[in-house]
C-alpha cells in the first residue's frame, strides 16, 4: 500500500550513476538557472541526498564546485545558499568575460584565419523563425531557450577553437555564474533582437576577414548586455521598492 504523502512528492531526477558528483552538479545548476532553487534559499546537503537519493558525499562534491563556480556562496555557521547577483557583480563578469573572448577570438582568427561561419549564421535564422513564430507562452519560453542555447554555444565555440585549454576552463566557470541571470533575463526589453543583430555583425566581419572589427565588435557586445542587465536589475529593485 502507498503512503499519501507519496502524491505530494515530486519524482527524483533521474541520475546516471557514472560520476555522481558530476550529475549532481549538473541538477543543482539547472535548478538554481531555473529558479526551482530562489537566490538566497539555503541548500542543505541532508535534505538535498534526500530528494536526489544519494549519499550526502556526491553532493557535498557537487555543493563545493558550484561554491568555486560563484554560483553559491557560504555564510559563517550557517551553510551553503544560492548566491544574488548584484549590478557590481554583472560588471565585473561581463569585463572578465569581454577580455577573455577577445584573447579567445584573438587567437582562433590566427589558428583559424579561414573559417567560414556559415553554420553560425544559419543558427541565427532558425532562432529568429522560431521566436517569430511563437504564439504560446510555452512556445515562447522553448525559443527563449533556444536562443540561449545558440547564443552561448557561439561564445562558446569561440573558446574552444581557440585551442587554451586554461582560458577554456576560466571561461567555464564565468558561464556557470551568467548562466543564472541569463535565462531570466530573456524577458528584458529587446534583449534577444539586439543580441540576435550583434552576433550577426560579428560573423558577418569575421566572414570578411576584418578580424580586429570583429573583436571589436564582440567586446561591444558584451558591454551592451552588460549594462542592459544591470538596467533591468535596477529597475526591478526600484519595483520592489514600490511594493
Amino acid at each position: 500500500m502507498t503512503d499519501a504523502s507519496d502524491a505530494s512528492t515530486p519524482p527524483r531526477p533521474l541520475i546516471q550513476r557514472r560520476n555522481l558528483g558530476d550529475d549532481v552538479y549538473h541538477i543543482l545548476w539547472s535548478r538554481i538557472v531555473s529558479r526551482d532553487l530562489h537566490p538566497g534559499e539555503k541548500l542543505s546537503d541532508v535534505k538535498l541526498s534526500n530528494e536526489l537519493g544519494v549519499s550526502r558525499t556526491p553532493v557535498r562534491e557537487a555543493l563545493q564546485r558550484l561554491l568555486r563556480d560563484g554560483v553559491i556562496e557560504t555564510r559563517p555557521h550557517r551553510g551553503f545558499f544560492v548566491r544574488s547577483f548584484s549590478g557590481k557583480d554583472i560588471e565585473e563578469i561581463f569585463e572578465i568575460r569581454a577580455a577573455l573572448e577577445a584573447l579567445a577570438l584573438r587567437t582562433l582568427v590566427l589558428r583559424s584565419p579561414d573559417e567560414d561561419y556559415g553554420w553560425a549564421l544559419k543558427q541565427l535564422d532558425e532562432v529568429a523563425e522560431i521566436i517569430a513564430s511563437a504564439g504560446t507562452e510555452e512556445e515562447i519560453v522553448c525559443a527563449n531557450e533556444r536562443f540561449l542555447e545558440i547564443d552561448q554555444g557561439f561564445h562558446m565555440f569561440l573558446v574552444d577553437r581557440s585551442g587554451n585549454e586554461r582560458l577554456k576552463n576560466i571561461i567555464n566557470g564565468i558561464w556557470a555564474q551568467i548562466a543564472v541571470f541569463q535565462k531570466a533575463g530573456t524577458h528584458v526589453p529587446r534583449y534577444i533582437e539586439i543580441a540576435l543583430r550583434q552576433h550577426r555583425e560579428i560573423i558577418s566581419l569575421l566572414r570578411k576577414k576584418r578580424h580586429e572589427s570583429a573583436i571589436e565588435a564582440l567586446e561591444n557586445h558584451n558591454r551592451v548586455m552588460k549594462e542592459r542587465f544591470i538596467a533591468d536589475l535596477a529597475e526591478d529593485a526600484r519595483e520592489a521598492e514600490a511594493t
